[in-house]
């Protein structure tokens, strides 16, 4: 008997009312219900392209990216002249890291809508994180002109400006900001930072403290508020702004007031009390080496109570026959790295400094000097390995390396700064000057920071050769000295990363 052939199924349009019904329910962030309603219009209308954008957008809401890009590309695969497909799988792309691609979906999304302010808004956001700053300002700037009282845009040009060193136009564009949204914290707090450092002290003080009566609990305008009255002398009133934020970098400044004050006794036992939370703050590591050296007395905190001790020298010519004709190719593959002179919020003064990780897809000689790293590493911690602290107890196994370069040129240096996200920093001389018989262009290592020091604090000077490799722990003070000579002084610099942390930060403290 001859079968009959199956029923055609029309892939029919859904219901107007299914696709409000959809749309309201992701508007007011019901997503449990949103995505099975979604699911039932994917699986019924499997052509239909808003199923998939809806249900794409509420796995990246929910923090499942993966599942969200398979949404998103369906979407776009079904209109592929629909902006904000194209504008939802960008977002998806970014998030998962993708960042070139997602800079290549934004861009079609603005040109098949021209005016698109949110796709504009984020591709600009994208670029200032990629440090392409004047590109993400103009973008910026065009988001302004399409929508004027966008007091986002506003705000993260502002941000732009400022990373860019042009106080004076962030500071009239932070203004711009409060005037549109006049309690907008964030902006009150920015517009301090510039004019502090424009050293207009007396209005960033008086801007803080409109953010902190804005928001009673504003982290950050407490502390940035702290530091200022500290620098002022006025250590009582910062140490009443430190307390109010308990942040790893708050507690930190908390003890350099009790130091200033002399309530010497009050640092230990805070150390002793906060010792569960900050075992491995650096910050606090750093202060409690300064304290237990001054007061020959150790503190609870036990990161690294003597890091002057676990200074290691070593050259690339121990790895390499011709080190010199190799640390040539490695200068020459880091002049297609993009370098800022004096980068915003870093320690680096008449000087270039890179930013992104060179050791996240290395060329082939970055690659090499990677492995180098990676051998000392080994030999260094075999050398420490039955030392008690926690710094080589609970060490990081795992290599994670972010590494960047530094060309100072004449009359270059680096602040005294240590390197809190860290764990291990080390310092690859690629280019050295000469000492004179002054240091100049030495490292130096010592206890006292920014904000606690003392003349007699123990301090160890090394003027590098050529190919040096210096290791130290990250929370170990250290500083450039300044040079008169007129030629570059070139370092590969790096961090050993704690549990997988792969963002490069350094400060002084």
């Amino acid at each position: 008997m001859k079968k009959k052939p199956l029923p055609v199924i029309r892939n029919l349009e859904p219901q107007r009312s299914e696709l409000n019904t959809l749309l309201e329910l992701y508007q007011n962030k019901r997503y449990e219900d949103a995505e099975k309603l979604a699911l039932i219009l994917t699986g019924k209308f499997q052509t239909h392209p808003f199923g998939w954008k809806v249900l794409g957008a509420i796995l990246n809401q929910t923090g499942r990216l993966s599942e969200g890009l398979i949404a998103c590309q369906k979407s776009v695969e079904l209109a592929p002249e629909n902006a904000e497909a194209h504008y939802n799988l960008g977002v998806t792309l970014k998030e998962l890291g993708r960042l070139e691609e997602a800079e290549e979906i934004y861009k079609k999304a603005i040109m098949l809508k021209p005016n698109y302010i949110l796709a504009q808004f984020n591709l600009a956001n994208m670029l200032k994180e990629l440090d392409r700053l004047e590109e993400s300002e103009e973008i910026y700037k065009k988001v302004i002109v399409l929508k004027p009282d966008f007091h986002d845009a506003y705000n993260n040009l502002g941000n732009t400006l400022q990373e860019l060193s042009r106080l004076e136009e962030a500071e009239e564009i932070y203004k711009k900001v409060i005037v549109l949204k006049p309690d907008f914290h964030d902006a009150y707090n920015n517009l301090g930072i510039t004019l502090k450092e424009l050293s207009k002290l007396e209005e960033a003080e008086e801007i803080y403290s409109k953010a902190i009566n804005l928001k009673p609990s504003f982290a950050k305008a407490l502390l940035n508020r702290g530091q200022l009255l500290f620098d002022k002398g006025e250590f009582e009133a910062a140490l009443s702004d430190f307390d109010l934020c308990n942040t790893e970098s708050s507690r930190a400044c908390s003890l350099s007031c009790l130091y200033a004050i002399g309530r010497i006794e009050d640092i230990y036992k805070r150390i002793e009390a906060d010792y569960q939370i900050d075992s491995e703050n650096l910050r606090v590591a750093a202060i409690a080496s300064f304290i237990s050296e001054r007061e020959k007395k150790d503190t609870a905190h036990n990161f690294c109570k003597n890091p002057l001790e676990f200074i290691h020298f070593s050259n690339i010519s121990n790895h390499l026959e011709d080190s010199n004709l190799f640390i040539e190719q490695v200068i020459g593959e880091l002049r297609n790295v993009k370098t800022i002179w004096e980068p915003y919020n870093k320690t680096t003064l008449k000087g270039f400094q890179s930013k992104i990780n060179l050791f996240e897809n290395p060329l082939e000689k970055m690659s090499y000097l990677k492995s180098i790293i990676i051998n000392e590493l080994d030999l260094y911690h075999s050398r420490f390995k039955n030392e008690s602290c926690s710094y080589i107890q609970k060490w990081p196994f795992k290599k994670n390396l972010f590494g960047w370069h530094v060309i100072l040129k004449q009359q270059g240096n680096q602040k005294v700064h240590i390197h809190p996200s860290g764990w291990l920093s080390g310092v690859i001389y690629l280019k050295v000057v000469p000492s004179l018989g002054k240091d100049e262009g030495s490292i130096e290592f010592g206890l006292s920071g920014k904000r606690y020091s003392h003349v007699d604090s123990p301090k160890i000077i090394h003027q590098p050769k050529l190919g040096d490799i210096v290791f130290f722990p990250s929370s170990l003070h250290h500083r450039t000295i300044p040079f008169n000579t007129d030629t570059d002084r070139i370092i590969v610099s790096f961090d050993l990363m704690p549990k997988g942390n792969q963002k490069q930060g350094y400060e002084s403290n």
